[in-house]
């Protein structure tokens, strides 16, 4: 079975894109600005094409200035999960959800946490853009903003 990280801030949509893949409700939404999930969580998840999935739904991580204690919980969940990963032998996906926007200090520390780090950049990485409701064609937003993503994301090496 492949396993599957999905990560991203509070509120970027990452609940609603398992639910979405899944066809069904299976994990808890909500519209309200406290986080939805807690701990990170283990899902097996039938995606509509059939194809089976385990996906790990993580904790949102934010601005550490915003709440610092929540944000230091929410960082030694990463690591838990990160470290969980590597005992079951390492992850084979990774999902970064965003929600359409600024590139943002938080989007580049998450970016780092699961990606550069515990995955040494060797795990493939889809990007996922939420909040795209507003675009004729959703596809137009990528265009115009992958070489600002990329500048973000460029390795040196």
């Amino acid at each position: 079975m492949v396993s599957m990280v999905i990560f991203g801030e509070i509120g970027a949509g990452k609940s609603s894109v398992i639910n979405l893949s899944a066809g069904r409700q299976i994990v808890h939404i909500s519209p309200d600005i406290h986080r939805c999930t807690l701990h990170w969580t283990e899902l097996q998840v039938t995606f509509k094409n059939g194809t089976r999935y385990q996906v790990f739904n993580t904790v949102g991580l934010q601005e550490p200035r915003l709440h610092t204690g929540e944000y230091l919980s929410a960082i030694s969940n990463a690591y838990g999960l990160i470290t969980t990963l590597k005992e079951r032998g390492g992850v084979n996906l990774l999902l970064f959800c965003v929600r359409e926007g600024r590139v943002t200090a938080t989007m580049q520390s998450n970016y780092r946490l699961f990606f550069e780090f515990p995955c040494e950049e060797r795990v493939p990485l889809v990007l996922v853009v939420t909040n795209l409701e507003r675009e004729v064609n959703m596809e137009d937003w990528y265009t115009r903003n992958v070489g600002h993503l990329e500048k973000y994301t460029a390795n040196d090496d």
